[in-house]
């Protein structure tokens, strides 16, 4: 699911609003918040832990786009309890476990997006008790970790931020980004997750080295986002190998530039 967000005052609603939904879905709830636990050592949780908090609208996060995946997407091998009440995903380690448990789901962004913050809803009685990665794979096998972090002790749902991160997705060919939740094996902890944020904008291509048009070159103002269009087959240009970016733009031209950009097509 994605969302653009509208604005700093509608974000704030939405923000009250859910934690009024959350306040009354505690008020019901009968599972028992968990007890403090010692943190878990290594290797277990290798991954740092986040200590301050971050507000993405404080970096212009207002105006990304959120992509959520909700804990009932990801895939686990083990703990795949979902609760009904709070829809997010439980897990207690019990019978001497002594592995961690993941949970992946694939990400699905476009390309050209960078992501700015990765959130992920949770509540854990202990610090690094749970963990998130955004992992990077290639088509021949290869893989590495863009981001990844563990999370502080809540005593009840909060959602952490990381960020700001800047990971550009340059293309979707022959590549893949998937989300890990990894639980640590502390004995008789129950961990939850709620969903994962990922906060992330879109940006235009670098140009390239030699102009496509003879009146757009290189030293232009407005020289990459002429190349964008060209190279995306919004515009061909005016005549004579030119761009003509002072000209008007009329009615009808603009109507083949918005329809190509956003790719307008209903089936009949």
């Amino acid at each position: 699911m994605s969302k653009t967000t509208p604005g700093l005052r509608s974000m704030a609603f939405g923000l009250v609003f859910l934690a009024a939904a959350h306040a009354r879905s505690q008020a019901v709830w009968t599972g028992a918040t968990p007890g403090r636990a010692a943190a878990p050592t290594a290797p277990y949780a290798p991954r740092p832990l986040l200590t301050g908090e971050v507000d993405p609208r404080a970096f212009g996060g207002e105006d990304d786009t959120i992509t959520v995946i909700s804990a009932g997407q990801f895939n686990a091998y083990f703990c795949v309890n979902l609760d009904p009440v709070t829809l997010s995903n439980e897990c207690t380690c019990t019978g001497g476990c002594t592995e961690a448990f993941h949970h992946y789901a694939s990400l699905d962004i476009p390309a050209g997006a960078v992501i700015d913050f990765v959130g992920v809803n949770n509540m854990t009685p202990a610090d690094a008790t749970m963990g998130f990665t955004l992992h990077f794979r290639d088509h021949l096998g290869g893989t590495a970790q863009l981001t990844s972090f563990s999370f502080p002790a809540h005593d009840g749902f909060v959602t952490d931020y990381a960020g700001p991160l800047g990971i550009l997705v340059p293309g979707n060919l022959d590549r893949a980004f998937i989300l890990d939740i990894e639980r640590a094996p502390v004995q008789d902890v129950t961990t939850w997750f709620g969903y994962v944020e990922i906060w992330w904008h879109r940006v235009v291509s670098d140009p390239p080295a030699t102009a496509t048009f003879g009146d757009v070159p290189a030293s232009h103002p407005f020289y990459q986002f002429v190349e964008a269009l060209a190279a995306s087959g919004v515009t061909a240009g005016c005549a004579g190998g030119n761009f003509c970016p002072d000209a008007p733009l009329t009615r009808g031209q603009m109507a083949v530039f918005l329809s190509k950009a956003l790719g307008l097509h209903w089936a009949n």
